[in-house]
């Protein structure tokens, strides 16, 4: 602004002196126009002297020419100025129209940032929430899984009893026939293993299932390693355990096989021994029972069936619970490095 004015004074001293030198010119040709009548008039007289004026009135017109050129000059450099000036103004205007557009696009992504800032905290209460139910549904499977070890073991003791009245070599027989059974029945492994011989079925459907599964809890929730800690029992009693990995396809197959499960109780042992081909003559060989003990299929079905119907469905909803844990954590995740890029850009 400060050059703008000094040139706006210089550009007016210009002028002034312009104004000067034409009302000088004036003056001139009007002296000169006044001295051409008195030299008509007075020809004789001022013929030495006009050779003079002539001279003086030549380097007048070079000096008028000079002063014209050099205001020809202060012209054309007063309009590039001008120009130079428009020009900067322009460039002022988009420059702060881009920094009003960028402070806006700033704030709206801070808002953006502290909305999802709000959104983690949230989502980090929420799997706080579900990691303290899913340790509670834990220790609730686990005390279950000592039930059933505990249920198979009172279960093999009632199997190996020797049964009470008729001849000896009949309990012997008996004996044996139930030994025969009680044998590969302790380790529950080939029920939850479909074979060559078992038949396609509901039941199939799921031991199949139980076939998938590998651990009872999942290695990872949370992002924090879980163990759990190995209970004090012998050595059959941790064979037996279920090892079960809760995965996120087992979910609906899990469902169907429940219910169907469920429809048909007291079938359970029934079919297995029906699919499994190994266990048919033995079972044949085997009398009916003696005095007021149950049979053998009976004691299994009221044993397994309603057990292995709750550990499906506490499966089932832990393993939804994970799903919907870790596919929450895994969006947000993803959001917080989109935002982390993006503000790194910025």
């Amino acid at each position: 602004m400060t050059c703008v004015i000094d040139l706006e004074k210089e550009i007016h001293c210009i002028l002034q002196s312009s104004s000067k030198l034409r009302n000088y010119n004036s003056e001139l040709r009007d002296k000169y126009i006044k001295q051409e009548e008195n030299f008509d008039q007075e020809k004789k007289g001022w013929d030495r002297e006009r050779n003079k004026w002539g001279q003086k009135l030549g380097g007048a017109n070079t000096e008028i020419q000079k002063l014209r050129t050099h205001d020809l000059e202060l012209i054309n450099e007063a309009r590039h100025l001008q120009i130079e000036n428009a020009r900067k103004d322009i460039s002022l205007a988009e420059s702060k129209a881009k920094y009003t557009t960028k402070l806006e696009e700033i704030k709206s992504l801070r808002n953006e940032i502290k909305l999802l800032k709000g959104k983690l905290d949230l989502s980090q209460k929420n799997s706080s929430k579900k990691g303290s139910e899913i340790e509670s549904l834990k220790s609730k499977i686990i005390e279950l899984a000592l039930k059933i070890t505990e249920l198979e073991r009172l279960k093999l003791e009632a199997i190996s009893k020797p049964i009470v009245g008729g001849d000896n070599k009949k309990n012997i027989t008996r004996s044996d026939d139930i030994s025969a059974i009680s044998k590969p029945s302790k380790n529950l492994s080939q029920y939850f293993i479909r074979g060559k011989n078992m038949d396609p079925g509901p039941l199939g459907a799921t031991l199949r299932v139980i076939e998938k599964i590998d651990g009872i809890i999942p290695n990872h929730t949370d992002d924090k390693s879980t163990s759990i800690s190995k209970s004090p029992r012998d050595e059959t009693n941790k064979d037996n355990m279920l090892d079960i990995s809760i995965k996120p396809d087992i979910a609906p197959i899990i469902s169907e096989n429940v219910d169907l499960h469920l429809a048909q109780p007291e079938n359970y042992v029934s079919s297995l021994i029906e699919s499994n081909s190994q266990m048919r003559p033995g079972l044949e060989a085997l009398p009916r029972p003696i005095g007021g003990i149950g049979t053998i299929p009976n004691i299994a079905s009221t044993l397994v069936s309603p057990l292995s119907a709750y550990i499906f469905l506490i499966l089932l909803i832990i393993a939804v619970m994970w799903f919907v844990v870790f596919r929450r954590e895994w969006g947000l995740g993803r959001k917080s490095e989109r935002l982390q890029n993006a503000w790194a850009k910025y």
